[in-house]
Order: structure tokens, then C-alpha cells, then sequence
């Protein structure tokens, strides 16, 4: 027993033992990983605390190598998007489990915070300077390190050696400067201008060898750099710092000395590098770079005017695009918009494209056999501008020409040309040396003083430019200012003063030029025309109740006379104008299918308001189809009132086709097809067939069974009032009656204008404007011609593009005296009156718009109201005069009033449309 029991108790205290050293173990374990987490966190130290002070020192001015210089900040310094991004978060500490090294690590980890922090500000300061600066630095340092290697270079002679540490020196002195050039500074600005001024001076070699072309084209590139910063600080500041900066007024004389003595600098620099390049391609003989310059001196002036040549072909081949896109656009308002767009640049496109072929021209001229075609590229550009200015000046000389009502000639057209080109190549004077100074200099005191000489020659020209036409000027002006400031203008726009103020006065002009523009580009839209009429109307203050009394009086034998040219049959002899407007276009093209077999559609209704020249196409419709349909017989029929009974239809369709319909209904015409030649029935008036009364629609069921029959020979033409077509459209559906629908469109301003001046052309009188249409001050004011356009644009607002209506608004708004008759503004009625009329009434109102006539008793059945509040009804819009009767006893409304009680009585929602 005592041996089996031994072993045991020796186990169990050797378990005893390995417990207790378990823990000493994981403790030694976690001091170790200790250890080497706080060596990773010294070794870090260490390269933070290095990067710092490598990225202070250089700061300070030690020029880094470009490999350097992307590693510390780990991003290029020239790229555009270079960014330092958001600071670093605080570093947090690691539970190490080692009390030993624990409060080594938290310490370190509080210098790695604060060494992070401090190299995302030095970092920040390099990353966020502007994108010149920047770029400034980038290439310094290349420029740096390549002539670092050149003086490491055993072969480099010693005065090599010595002028490249005198560009490095100089290198070194402009890094020091440029983190300090954030800060308005008098100080930065003087450094940098001497860095600028006094470059190093270097003692050319005798030849000139390769390694002294480097070392001067190094110091060309150093002195770009500068101008760069020097530019990048002109944008930055204003005008006025940097000339308290340079010494104030007093200093402005030894600055222009020392741009001066830059640009003669940079000259001789230039010419050592040319004498060098020539020579370079072939040693032996100096002849050939001679020769390959003068070789591309021929074929650059031959190549410039042949590229002229192609650039001015440009403007005939926009201007035949223009032509196309006119042709091409039809109802399509806004191409015809972007015609006028090509029309305007045509022009200038030549000029345009010869600026951008030079400018890609640029880069690829910067070889020694081609130098000589860089130096004349600044011509070249100079050129263009000339071309650009004198087209300018045509221009503006011939819209205030245009202004003032005056229609150049052909002589004064090219006296104009003269003038301005003239004008345009004294104005080159000044504008070279302004480009001479900006390829040397950039922006500078001496650039901004000849820039402020270069406005002057452009004030100055502008106003001798404008002395060619200086009476049109002048009424230009007048046209557009005010009225009483007309003396001003006078004054100011002498002879002895009118080169200083007439430019001054320009931009007004200018203004007036663009306004008047846009609105010829929006005058192709209906909602502009009807806002400028109602705009023009609005500022007249009419008064529709004051009245001439004289105009109410009754009409005079002049007027009577006036009148009847205006009527719908025109007096014996003469001949109906015709306005078209695209209609009679409409219908042939739907006839000529049929008749030319490319169509089984044998029906074709033409919707549009009373007035809207439907009936009038009529005729010539029939001369348009006896050129194109040949064969084609034409009967036209005019359905007599309320024809709505299926018997009279028959009737009055059979007596037409004779047929006999009244017995054998549609059949008849069907077998009847076979025989008969090629037949258009026109059916005008065609809202006659229905009235809207129980049983009052059998007519219109009886015209589509007519319809519907399965004829070859025949075409329906359907002429109807656009109210009725919405009733019947609500009634038996808009798609299951004709599939061929035309809607007459409303007219057009200018289709209304030429309906009204051709019908008082064949009365034989003369038109004159009221002043209320001639007195509005803008542009052309006076301008019978504006005040035409001003007064059609009021009239087809007012009757809403509805021929009939706008010649009864004709009428009520002229005076006749003898032969002239005078225009003032149309006065359209107003329906206020309707508002007093009761709930009944409107009704009876609604279906005579809807049926176009109707009789009283017609009405009663249309509206189940009893025939003594119809009669009432009927009375008082007889009185107010927006109704009239027909010769058969019916009622209409009167043309003159269509538009006001169609619109109010949409308003109330009584009618379809």
C-alpha cells in the first residue's frame, strides 16, 4: 500500500509545481513581445524624427533630389490633384502586458502622435501652396540635381564647375523664398524681383561647347520658373500692393529699367542658344541648319497661306450649311434659330480656326530647324487678331448703320471695310509689344502699363472707328435714351468731342444690339409674340372705354368705300387674295394618295374655327388638283342649314353623285362605283348634318354609313366647325369616325400681316401709323417699319390667328381721310359683359358656338329650355351686339366677338373645345 501511494503524492505536487509556472511563463512571453513592440515603435521614431527634420531643412533651402523629394511627401509635388489630406488621428496605445515596458510604450506612442502631427504640417505646408508654386519646386529640384551631376562630371571644366554652382546657388536662394511667398510680404516681393532682375552671370567659353548650351538653357529654365512665381504672385495681389511693394511711385522708373534690362537679357541668352542650334545637326558645315531654316521659312509662309486659303473656304461651306438647315427646317423653329447661329459665326470662322491651328502649331516648331518659324508664330497670331478686329469693326459700324434706318450702299459698304480695316492695323501698334513683353516677361509693371496703353488705343479706336457714321451714331443713341437726355447726346456727340465719349456711350448700344437679337430669335415663338403684344399693351394704358366718339359715329362714304375691300366677295373685278398657309398643301397631299392608288383611305375631314379660311381654300384646292389630279372631277356642296334628316342627306348627296339614295341607301353608290370616274365630293359646312337634340344626330349617323361604304371612286372632304368636331368627337368617339383628320392651324403674324396689307393694296390707299405706334422709344424708334411689326404683333394676339376676326379688328381700329387711312391700336370687345347675363342664357350662347347658326327654335331643342327664355337669350346678345341673324332667321356670332365669348365661355366649361 505504502509503495502505490508514494507515486501519487510525488504527481500530484509535480502538477502543483507546472500550475504555479505557467503563469511566469506567459508573463515572460508577453515582456519579450513587449520588447519588440517597443523597438518597432523606436525604430518608427527614428524615421518620423529623420523625415522631420529632412522635410525642415528643406523648408529652410536645402534643395532635395526630385526621388527625395516624392518620398517624404508620398504623392509628386507637381501633380494638379496633390493633396495632404485630413490630419492624423491620436495615436492610441497598446496593452503590452508587461509592466516593465508599458509606460515606455505609452511615451513613445505620445512622440509618434506629436511627430505625425508635425510632419502633416511641414507635408501641408509644400502640398498646399498654389499649383505654380508647386510646379516651381518640382522642376528646381530636377534642375538642381541634373547640375549637381554635371559638376560631379570629372570632365567638367572648372569654369563649367564654378558657373553651375553659381546657377545652383541661385537655385537654392528661390527655394528659401518660395514657402514665405504666401505672406504679403514687401520683403518676399524684393527678393524675388532681385532673384528675377540679376541672374548669375556666367563667362561664355570660346567655342561655345555643349555643356555651356546646357548650362545656359539651365538658367533660362531657372529665370522661367521665376517669371512663373513672379506671375502667380501679379494674379494673386492686386495692382496697387505690388506696386507699394517695388518702392511706390517713386520706384516705378528703376522697376521698368530692370524688366527692360531682363528682356535684353533673355535676348542675348536666346541668341547664344540659336547660334549653338544652328550649328548643331552638321559641326563640319555651318551651312546646312542655315539652309534647313531658310527651307522651312518657304514652306512655313507657303503652308500659312495656303491654311488661310483653307480657313477662309470654311466660311462658304457654313454659309452653305446655313442654307441647307434653312431649307431643312420648315415648321422646326428651332433649327431655324440655329441657322441664324451658323450664319452669325461664318463669318469669324475662319479667323477662329486659324487661331487653333496655330496654337497646336506651337509644340511641334520647337526644334533647331524649324526655330525660325517659332520666332514668326507671334506674327502669325497677330494676324489673326487684325482680322478678328476688323471684322468687328464692319460689324458695328453696319448695325448702328442698320439702327438708324440707314440702308448702306455698295460704295459706302466698302468704304466701310476700308475704314475698318485701317482702323484695325493702326491698332496693331500697340499690340505688339504687348505680345513681345508677355513671351519675356509675363504679367509685369511693364506688361500692365502697356496693357493700359493697349486700352487707350482701343478706346481711342473704337471712337475713330465710329466717326465714319457719326450722324447714324448719333441717331442710334437717340433711338434708344430717353427723350430729354436727346440735347445731352447732341452736345456730347460734336465733332471737337465726339472721339471721348462716343466709346463711352457704346455700351449702351451694345446692350440695345443684344436685346434687339433675342428678340429677333424669339419672335419664331408664339408665347414671346403674345407676351411682347400684351407687354406693348400693358404700357400704353389703354383705355377701352374712352372712345372717340367720332369713331362711333355713323361711317362716312370713305369709310363705306374702305369697307368692302374687307368683305368676303370682293367687288366685281377683282381678285381674292390668297394667303397660304399650308392647308390646301394638306389636303392635296391626302388626295393625291388616293388618286395615285397608294392609299385606301377615301376620306378626309378638315377641322378648323369659323373664320379660318376653310371655305376659302376651297378653290384653290380645285386649281391645285386639276394640275396634279388629272381625271379627277371635283363637286363641291354647301350644306344647307340643319340638314339632319337621313332623307334630305340622300338627297342632297344622290342629286350630287346622281345616284338614287333615298330608296337603295349606300348600296346604290356602291354599285354605281364601277362606272363612275374618280370623284372628290367636298362637303363644306358640314356641322349641319347634327343638332344636339334627342334624334338630332341621325343626320351625322347617316353621313358616316355614306362614308363607310366601300367606294373607289370617290372621296369625302368634310369641312366643319372645330366646336362641333369636339362635340361629335365626345359623343361617337374620336377615333371611330375618320382616320384622316387636318386641323387648321392658327395663322401666323406674318400671314395675317400680308392678308390685311394685300386686301388695302388692291384698294388703292396709303397706311400711316398712329403715334402711339411710332412714339415708343428703343431701337428704330420712328421706324414705320417697327411700328407695322408692332401693331401686327398686337392684332395677332388679339384675334388669337383667326383671319376673319383680325379683319374685322382691322377695321375698328383704322381712320379713313381720303386716300390714307390712319392705324391706331386694334381694340378687341371684352367679354365682361357675358358676366351679367344669367346661367340660361349661357347656354343658348353655347349652342350657337357649338353648331356655328342655329335658329330659336333649334336652340330650344337643343337646350330643353323653353323658347320665351331663349328668345330673352337671343334679345340681349342681339343688343350687345355679339350676336347677329341670318337671312334664314338664325343666329351666329359676330365674327368681331368669336375670340372674347369662345373664351369665356371655355372658362364656364360649356363648350367641347
Amino acid at each position: 500500500m505504502g509503495f502505490t501511494r508514494q507515486p501519487r503524492f510525488w504527481g500530484l505536487i509535480l502538477t502543483l509545481l507546472l500550475s504555479g509556472m505557467a503563469p511566469l511563463a506567459q508573463a515572460a512571453t508577453a515582456c519579450e513581445q513587449a520588447e519588440q513592440t517597443l523597438i518597432a515603435l523606436e525604430r518608427e521614431e527614428q524615421q518620423l524624427a529623420s523625415d522631420r527634420q529632412r522635410l525642415q531643412t528643406i523648408l529652410n533651402g536645402e534643395v532635395p533630389a526630385p526621388q527625395q523629394l516624392e518620398g517624404l511627401l508620398g504623392q509628386p509635388l507637381a501633380h494638379p490633384d496633390a493633396v495632404s489630406g485630413n490630419p492624423p488621428a491620436k495615436r492610441q496605445s497598446t496593452d503590452s502586458r508587461c509592466q516593465a515596458v508599458q509606460n515606455d510604450i505609452e511615451a513613445l506612442t505620445e512622440q509618434l502622435s506629436t511627430l505625425d502631427t508635425a510632419l502633416y504640417r511641414l507635408r501641408h505646408t509644400l502640398l498646399s501652396m498654389s499649383p505654380a508654386q508647386r510646379q516651381a519646386l518640382a522642376q528646381l529640384s530636377t534642375l538642381h540635381n541634373q547640375l549637381q551631376e554635371r559638376i560631379d562630371d570629372p570632365q567638367s571644366s572648372p569654369s563649367l564647375v564654378t558657373g553651375a554652382r553659381l546657377v545652383q546657388d541661385h537655385i537654392a536662394r528661390l527655394w528659401a523664398l518660395v514657402p514665405h511667398m504666401t505672406q504679403s510680404d514687401a520683403g518676399v516681393t524684393a527678393d524675388l524681383d532681385q532673384l528675377w532682375h540679376q541672374p548669375p552671370s556666367l563667362s561664355p567659353p570660346s567655342p561655345i561647347t555643349t555643356p555651356y548650351r546646357d548650362l545656359i538653357k539651365a538658367r533660362l529654365e531657372v529665370q522661367k520658373q521665376v517669371r512663373d512665381l513672379r506671375a502667380d504672385q501679379w494674379h494673386r495681389r492686386h495692382l496697387s500692393d505690388m506696386v507699394l511693394d517695388m518702392g511706390g511711385l517713386t520706384g516705378i522708373p528703376a522697376v521698368l529699367a530692370r524688366e527692360g534690362a531682363r528682356i535684353q537679357q533673355r535676348l542675348m541668352d536666346t541668341i547664344t542658344l540659336v547660334r549653338y542650334d544652328l550649328s548643331a545637326p552638321i559641326r563640319r558645315t555651318g551651312y546646312m541648319p542655315i539652309v534647313q531654316n531658310m527651307l522651312a521659312l518657304v514652306l512655313g509662309i507657303a503652308g500659312f497661306v495656303l491654311l488661310a486659303k483653307l480657313a477662309h473656304r470654311s466660311r462658304h461651306w457654313a454659309l452653305s450649311l446655313h442654307e441647307k438647315v434653312v431649307a431643312a427646317s420648315g415648321q422646326r423653329r428651332w433649327l431655324r434659330n440655329a441657322s441664324r447661329l451658323i450664319s452669325g459665326i461664318a463669318p469669324m470662322l475662319p479667323w477662329l480656326l486659324l487661331w487653333f491651328f496655330l496654337g497646336q502649331l506651337a509644340p511641334l516648331l520647337d526644334s533647331p530647324s524649324t526655330k525660325v518659324l517659332l520666332w514668326l508664330l507671334p506674327f502669325a497670331h497677330l494676324y489673326v487678331i487684325y482680322g478678328l478686329a476688323s471684322l468687328v469693326g464692319e460689324w458695328l459700324i453696319g448695325r448702328v448703320a442698320q439702327s438708324a434706318n440707314t440702308y448702306l450702299s455698295a460704295d459706302q459698304s466698302r468704304q466701310v471695310i476700308a475704314h475698318s480695316r485701317k482702323v484695325a492695323g493702326w491698332l496693331m501698334v500697340p499690340w505688339f509689344p504687348l505680345l513681345v513683353v508677355w513671351e519675356s516677361l509675363g504679367p509685369s509693371l511693364l506688361y500692365y502699363l502697356l496693357a493700359g496703353l493697349l486700352g487707350t488705343s482701343l478706346y481711342l479706336a473704337v471712337g475713330r472707328l465710329l466717326a465714319l457714321r457719326n450722324h447714324d451714331y448719333l441717331l442710334c443713341l437717340q433711338a434708344i435714351l430717353p427723350s430729354y437726355l436727346d440735347p445731352v447726346a447732341e452736345r456730347l456727340l460734336t465733332p471737337w468731342l465726339f472721339w471721348l465719349f462716343a466709346p463711352l456711350m457704346l455700351p449702351v448700344a451694345l446692350v440695345s444690339f443684344l436685346v434687339d437679337f433675342l428678340d429677333r430669335v424669339l419672335a419664331d415663338f408664339d408665347w414671346y409674340m403674345r407676351f411682347k403684344a400684351r407687354w406693348f399693351r400693358l404700357r400704353t394704358k389703354i383705355n377701352n372705354e374712352e372712345d372717340d366718339e367720332k369713331a362711333n359715329s355713323a361711317e362716312t362714304p370713305e369709310e363705306g368705300n374702305y369697307e368692302r375691300w374687307f368683305a368676303q366677295e370682293l367687288p366685281e373685278g377683282s381678285k381674292l387674295p390668297f394667303i397660304d398657309t399650308g392647308l390646301v398643301a394638306a389636303m392635296e397631299k391626302t388626295i393625291q394618295r388616293w388618286h395615285g392608288d397608294k392609299t385606301d383611305e377615301n376620306a378626309l375631314v378638315v377641322v378648323g374655327e369659323k373664320g379660318s379660311g376653310k371655305s376659302i381654300s376651297i378653290g384653290k384646292l380645285q386649281s391645285a388638283l386639276s394640275d396634279s389630279c388629272q381625271g379627277l372631277e371635283v363637286i363641291t356642296l354647301k350644306v344647307p342649314a340643319r340638314t339632319i334628316q337621313p332623307d334630305e342627306i340622300h338627297r342632297l348627296v344622290g342629286d350630287a353623285l346622281n345616284v338614287e339614295l333615298v330608296e337603295q341607301g349606300p348600296a346604290a353608290l356602291v354599285k354605281s362605283d364601277e362606272s363612275r370616274a374618280p370623284t372628290l365630293l367636298i362637303l363644306d359646312e358640314a356641322q349641319n348634318f347634327f343638332l344636339a337634340s334627342q334624334g338630332g344626330l341621325a343626320g351625322w349617323r347617316t353621313v358616316l354609313s355614306l362614308v363607310n361604304a366601300r367606294l373607289d371612286n370617290v372621296f369625302w372632304l368634310l369641312m366643319i366647325n372645330n366646336q362641333s368636331w369636339a362635340y361629335l368627337c365626345n359623343v361617337f368617339g374620336r377615333d371611330y369616325q375618320f382616320r384622316n383628320v387636318v386641323r387648321v392651324k392658327r395663322w401666323g403674324q406674318s400671314d395675317i400681316r400680308s392678308l390685311i396689307l394685300s386686301r388695302n393694296h388692291l384698294g388703292g390707299y396709303q397706311v400711316s401709323y398712329d403715334e402711339v405706334l411710332l412714339s415708343s422709344r428703343g431701337p428704330e424708334a420712328g421706324n414705320v417699319r417697327n411700328a407695322e411689326q408692332r401693331y401686327f404683333s398686337l392684332l395677332w394676339d388679339a384675334s388669337r390667328g383667326n383671319p376673319l376676326v383680325a379683319l374685322r379688328l382691322w377695321l375698328t381700329s383704322i381712320k379713313v381721310q381720303g386716300r390714307r387711312v390712319q392705324v391706331g391700336l386694334p381694340t378687341p370687345p371684352s367679354a365682361g359683359i357675358l358676366d351679367s347675363m344669367g346661367e340660361n342664357a349661357l347656354f343658348v350662347y353655347a349652342a350657337i358656338a357649338t353648331h356655328g347658326r342655329l335658329s330659336s327654335s333649334e336652340i330650344s331643342a337643343a337646350t330643353c329650355l323653353p323658347e320665351n327664355v331663349v328668345r330673352y337669350a337671343l334679345k340681349s346678345g342681339f343688343d350687345a351686339g355679339f350676336l347677329k341673324k341670318t337671312d334664314d332667321n338664325r343666329y351666329r356670332l359676330v365674327p368681331l366677338w368669336y375670340q372674347p365669348v369662345i373664351s369665356y365661355l371655355t372658362r364656364k366649361n360649356l363648350l367641347n373645345e
